[in-house]
């Protein structure tokens, strides 16, 4: 009988590991090369990721598109947004941890057009391709004679540019550099120099997760963790273009 008991009592140890395992921390995002490339892929998916382990989370990465992702966010359904630029409106929604990278939107046109760019002014009258959902489409809010034509991924918009349909493109200046030394010519694209806007990049957690502040925090805290111990510049390392640009001081 007392042999029976401890049978009992083991199995039913094991049947309770499962439940009693942590929870891998859920994240959700669209490609956008370099920084998410595919589920578990991407600079910002490594970083995340890294910062996570070192404070014992585990982090997974689902990819979406960015409108979706932020639906689940909102909904609980997804833990994290990993790559996320701040505004007024999403502060309402979501607490933003430390910034790991930091992005500069650019405009691009096709280098055959020869079109002159010196601000978002000298857009009007043009069409302008932009990733749907993402923060920099309320920049042309101002600019009512400017036609937004958005799409899901950065490689779309630049496709619709390579086939005249728009006459330029407004991107992270390295998601689209990226994207053009993998899929394009790259003499067939003007990148122009100024910057349209910069914008740190954090990842972001709805305030109505029932951990989001320590989430918040451990990231925080696993951040500062790599960035110490060379991790951080390991990955950037993976990323010369974007190393040279960053170096290994996130802006705070």
């Amino acid at each position: 009988m007392r042999n029976f008991v401890l049978m009992a009592f083991v199995w039913c140890l094991i049947c309770a590991f499962p439940l009693l395992a942590k929870p891998i921390l859920l994240g959700s995002h669209s490609v956008w090369p370099p920084y998410v490339q595919d589920d578990d892929r991407g600079l910002s998916y490594d970083i995340v990721a890294a910062a996570f382990a070192r404070r014992g989370e585990t982090f997974a990465l689902e990819v979406a598109p960015f409108s979706r992702a932020m639906r689940l966010a909102q909904n609980g359904e997804v833990d994290v947004i990993p790559a996320l630029w701040h505004t007024q409106a999403r502060a309402q929604q979501f607490f933003f941890s430390t910034a790991y990278l930091h992005n500069e939107l650019i405009f691009i046109s096709l280098s055959a057009n020869a079109l002159s760019f010196s601000g978002l002014s000298s857009l009007n009258g043009k069409r302008v391709c932009m990733i749907r959902g993402f923060a920099y489409q309320n920049l042309v809010s101002g600019y009512p004679n400017i036609s937004v034509i958005s799409q899901l991924h950065l490689s779309e918009c630049l496709r619709q540019l390579a086939r005249g349909r728009v006459d330029g493109v407004v991107a992270d200046r390295f998601a689209a550099a990226y994207a053009i030394t993998h899929h394009f010519q790259r003499d067939i694209f003007t990148l122009h120099a100024q910057v349209i806007a910069s914008w740190p990049l954090h990842i972001g957690i709805s305030k109505t997760h029932p951990r989001s502040r320590k989430l918040i925090d451990l990231f925080n805290q696993g951040l500062s963790d790599i960035i110490q111990d060379g991790t951080y510049q390991h990955l950037l390392s993976q990323y010369p273009q974007i190393e040279q640009d960053q170096g290994i001081n996130p802006i705070p």
